[in-house]
């Protein structure tokens, strides 16, 4: 089986819009924490060492490196949580674009 060229893009049917408007933003800043929040939880038993890793800077850092991942993850809009956040909060308030106020 052949899969070079094969992509999450190219397979998932669904395209990645993100959602406009102040909703939009706030449900993408959402997905952004959330996903952050599972990956500090992913990488917490990860542990590090050698000569280029570990020590106090990289618990510094860590924590801002994640935060970007869930950022770009997020952005690509490839997991879908903000567009369902957006969709929820459009039915909530009526609006269609979800940036109108109750």
């Amino acid at each position: 089986m052949d899969v070079t060229g094969v992509s999450p893009a190219t397979t998932d049917r669904r395209p990645a819009v993100k959602p406009a408007g102040d909703a939009g933003h706030a449900a993408t800043e959402f997905e952004a924490m959330m996903v952050g929040q599972m990956l500090q939880s992913m990488f917490e038993g990860v542990r590090t060492g050698g000569a280029f890793g570990g020590g106090d800077a990289e618990r510094t850092w860590r924590g801002f490196m994640l935060q970007e991942y869930g950022r770009a993850i997020a952005e690509a809009g490839t997991l879908g949580i903000g567009r369902m956040v957006h969709a929820e909060v459009a039915r909530l308030y009526g609006d269609g674009d979800a940036g109108g106020r109750p």
